[in-house]
């Protein structure tokens, strides 16, 4: 917030030019307020240079932790300066969050690090300590390849820029903003991100493309509202609201800097299998699938997901044999006759489909879940008015807005929109109401020239 920081800048000039006494209003005194015993332990080594040049001298401070042996390298936190230190003033290093939180960082065995920064050269003062940490770092017990930052309030939106930038140092493993306005992206998909918002800076509509850009960008950010705290509350909201929220911070930063341990357990191609599954790779599942199938030609779990994978790739007379194949192991499974009549309906097999449907129905372990899932596959399978019938006995056995909803699609695209709106109405009445849902189902598209559509639409969130 460049009004905060503003105050902050004309509270230490006043106390720069003057020399007076420390005023308690002075907003850059205060530092971190999550204690640790071990923090007067930690070593400091004062205005180590890193950025020299006709331009600039640039130092940071290198906070170590107690214990540091000789050659030993550990994970550290870079306290990002990215709004620059101003001529004749403290030094932004020097402040107290600045010089508490690198030294609680040390104080929980990593190494803390803060910086100085040419404000006419953000971005290069950035790359300067990254090109620095590359370099030299071991010196210090750094391990260059395993390094997190902390960005705040104003010091966020540079901050973002370097990081989301192809410059990005790449052993950035991990990044903190605290209650800054991250730029829009793109966002990068391998930099781990949280994303604190303090409530106080939580108006109407600031935060509103933030999440919008992590679900485009497929970006793992964890974001976290730091609900009754405000605008720098690391500093200056002495409770333990705040510091569990830098309790969070820190373990974020472990999470990602430190090995994950090895499981005990040997992979599992099956495993594997189901996670490609979900993914929607069959060139990752079939290969797989096919050693699975080999080795347990029996296993109709197996054979029922190698049949799916078939099918999503269009190959439908090998799927059919393969869903033979179960039938003939389990020629009473409910689920396969349902799976398989929907393979037939595909390929136009109808006669042969409603066959099995009829065996489905006539044993006797139909319930609404059943009824629910063959409308699906029907609907799937674009028989539009038999999928109908089945969600008709669905929701007359169950109530459910989903089912109501899908009814509403099949009636939508067999051309009956008296029957859809009234499906689609009791399923907004059941609780399945997602406005962009309703908007962006193309199945619904032949009723949005409907004037009821509108209607209907306003009851939606």
């Amino acid at each position: 917030m460049k009004n905060f920081f503003f105050f902050f800048l004309l509270a230490l000039g006043v106390h720069a030019q003057t020399q007076a006494p420390v005023s308690p209003m002075n907003a850059t005194q205060y530092g971190v307020v999550l204690d640790h015993p071990d923090m007067k332990k930690v070593t400091l080594q004062p205005d180590v240079r890193f950025l020299s040049d006709a331009k600039s001298q640039l130092h940071m401070d290198v906070y170590q932790p107690p214990g540091l042996k000789p050659h030993e390298k550990r994970p550290a936190i870079v306290f990002l300066n990215a709004i620059g230190d101003e001529p004749g003033q403290d030094k932004v290093k020097s402040w107290g969050i600045y010089a508490t939180w690198p030294r609680l960082i040390a104080a929980n065995g990593y190494i803390g690090i803060s910086m100085e920064t040419d404000g006419n050269r953000i971005q290069e003062s950035i790359q300067g300590i990254f090109d620095f940490l590359v370099k030299n770092g071991a010196q210090y017990g750094i391990d260059a390849e395993r390094l997190g930052v902390y960005a705040a309030s104003a010091n966020v939106q540079e901050s973002v820029t370097y990081l989301m930038g192809e410059k990005a140092y790449k052993g950035i493993k991990a990044a903190v903003l605290y209650y800054g306005w991250p730029p829009a992206g793109p966002y990068r998909e391998d930099l781990p991100v949280l994303a604190v918002v303090a409530q106080s800076d939580a108006h109407p509509g600031t935060f509103d493309h933030l999440w919008k850009d992590v679900l485009v960008n497929h970006a793992p950010w964890t974001l976290k509202m730091a609900t009754g705290l405000p605008h720098a509350f690391d500093a200056f909201d002495d409770s333990d609201n705040s510091r569990r929220v830098i309790q969070e911070t820190i373990a974020f930063w472990k999470n990602y800097l430190e090995p994950v341990p090895a499981p005990s357990w040997k992979p599992s191609i099956a495993r594997e299998i189901i996670a490609y599954h979900y993914w929607g790779k069959p060139e990752k599942t079939l290969p797989l699938l096919e050693r699975l199938v080999a080795d347990y030609p029996k296993d109709t779990e197996a054979l029922s997901y190698y049949a799916q994978e078939l099918m999503r790739i269009e190959k439908m007379p090998e799927a059919e044999v393969v869903y033979q194949k179960i039938l003939q192991l389990e020629p009473n499974n409910v689920n396969q006759m349902m799976n398989y009549s929907g393979l037939l309906y595909r390929q136009n097999k109808t006669a042969e489909a409603e066959k099995y449907i009829a065996m489905a129905i006539n044993s006797g372990k139909m319930d609404a879940n059943a009824y629910s899932r063959l409308g699906f596959l029907l609907l799937v399978a674009g028989k539009d008015l038999e999928s109908a019938k089945y969600y008709e006995t669905a929701v007359a056995m169950r109530p459910a807005g989903l089912d109501y909803y899908n009814l509403g699609c099949a009636y939508s695209k067999s051309k009956n929109p008296d029957k859809a709106f009234p499906a689609l109405e009791k399923a907004i009445e059941l609780g399945y109401n997602s406005r962009n849902q309703f908007e962006n189902d193309g199945d619904l598209a032949p009723l949005q020239s409907d004037p009821r559509f509108k209607a209907m639409i306003d009851k939606t969130k």
